[in-house]
């Protein structure tokens, strides 16, 4: 009988114990677009990206938490597109954050996605490193609205150094937002003899509806050919007209001496769940396009 006190005595103490577990959070996005360009065999595009996002924190104490973030990506349709997103893991506290794995680097997770719409209606000219696997990045707690980051992403190349790096400033006050980063991509990313500089700066600022923000990108030695110099600008406004937003994207791209512009409608029906048509005039490609679509955030 005192065996038996014995054991049940220590069964409900470990019970009784509290157990430590992150603190994990579920959260996605669909979205399906139609898209009609002109001069396009396939008729209609249509397309359809899913993201899941699984992430998880845990409080260590002393002021440190560690962090992770499982992104799943699903592009399917006539186009398709990566199908990683951000798998990273870190830690934070009052010295910062640290955070490694697969990330967007800041030229292109930061900068150039202030220039994102809706549907195929990016004025992003892309030419960084993007989302790159192996990536081991810094950030700065903020003090007065300023904070920085400075970050290295290698891929699977068999070398022993990164590929890219990548430093960064932002300043947040109110309404308005400045960004500044400069990344470097070596010979091995760009296949070249010279490595690429590519330099961003870009700003917001938010009036009441009305929203602005304009970003100039430039780059020296493309591609890593020598010489090959290029300076993009972009810019998107937005305005607020109760459940619709009308915006306007503008990019002029440097290498092709021809620019791109988009405007679009978005309409929501709740904080998740919005509409949307925009019609694109793309003198890079020389095809114009329309395209609908509607997406629903979990």
């Amino acid at each position: 009988m005192f065996k038996k006190t014995l054991i049940a005595m220590a069964v409900a103490s470990v019970v009784a114990a509290p157990i430590a577990s992150a603190d994990v959070k579920i959260s996605g996005v669909v979205e399906q677009t139609f898209t009609d360009t002109e001069n396009d065999a396939n008729g209609m595009d249509t397309s359809t990206f899913n993201m899941l996002n699984v992430s998880a924190s845990e409080d260590l104490g002393n002021g440190m938490s560690a962090f992770a973030k499982y992104n799943m990506l699903t592009k399917a349709g006539t186009s398709t597109g990566e199908t990683n997103g951000d798998m990273v893991v870190g830690i934070s506290s009052g010295f910062g954050t640290i955070v490694a794995g697969t990330m967007e680097d800041f030229t292109e997770g930061k900068l150039a996605a202030m220039m994102d719409m809706e549907g195929n209606g990016s004025t992003e000219l892309a030419g960084n490193a993007g989302r790159t696997a192996g990536g081991l990045a810094y950030i700065t707690p903020t003090v007065n609205g300023l904070h920085a980051g400075v970050a290295g992403y290698a891929t699977a190349d068999g070398t022993d150094k990164f590929d890219a790096t990548d430093i960064a400033v932002f300043y947040d006050n109110g309404p308005l937002s400045v960004k500044v980063a400069q990344e470097t991509l070596s010979k091995d990313m760009t296949t070249g003899a010279e490595e690429q500089t590519t330099t961003s700066v870009g700003a917001s600022y938010a009036m009441g509806d009305m929203k602005v923000a304009v970003l100039h990108v430039g780059r020296d030695d493309q591609a890593g050919t020598a010489g090959a110099d290029s300076d993009d600008t972009m810019f998107k406004g937005s305005y607020k007209m109760g459940n619709n937003t009308l915006q306007l994207g503008y990019a002029d791209d440097d290498s092709a001496g021809k620019d791109i512009t988009t405007v679009e409608l978005i309409h929501k029906f709740s904080g998740r769940t919005s509409a949307y048509a925009g019609v694109t005039n793309n003198d890079v490609t020389g095809n114009d396009s329309t395209f609908v679509g509607m997406k629903h955030k979990f």
